[in-house]
């Protein structure tokens, strides 16, 4: 039983705002994906190094790691709660916005740039200030800075 009828800090992960959890679980998609893809150019690794495509595999392997163990280690660090995990987590937001637009605009084939940047746009203009607001609102930060308290 808690001392001083407080709740234990099993109870107080429990209530985890929602939009915490769902930050969490898109993290959690965005890191398998990146180490499916990571094991993917791997195992493809020979064909992809006979074919005339304008970025080395390297490339591939390099930022599926990266993407991968991150979008992994900051799923993690949310759930749990960690005091220090919204910065981390909105840079890497940012960051690979910043790396996907570069990706978009200087690798990307022409006809699927004029035909996915639109939607790319909208969605980057929406997702980040959600983001934002989510890791910053008022119930996540009660919920990182290990306030328990409730109002009933």
């Amino acid at each position: 039983m808690p001392v001083n009828n407080l709740p234990s800090e099993n109870t107080h992960r429990l209530n985890r705002p929602r939009t915490i959890t769902i930050i969490c679980s898109l993290f959690l998609l965005f890191g398998l994906f990146n180490i499916l893809k990571l094991s993917q150019v791997i195992l493809q690794w020979k064909t992809l190094i006979s074919l005339q495509i304008s970025i080395s595999p390297l490339y591939l392997v390099i930022s599926g790691f990266i993407w991968g163990i991150s979008g992994l280690f900051i799923s993690w660090s949310l759930w749990v709660g960690k005091s220090w995990a919204r910065k981390p987590a909105l840079g890497i937001i940012l960051l690979y916005t910043f790396t996907f637009w570069i990706d978009l605009i200087w690798i990307a084939e022409p006809a699927v740039l004029q035909t996915h940047w639109i939607i790319n746009l909208i969605l980057t203009v929406i997702g980040l200030p959600a983001a934002y607001l989510s890791l910053y609102s008022r119930s996540s930060q009660d919920y990182f800075n290990g306030n328990p308290a409730t109002i009933d």
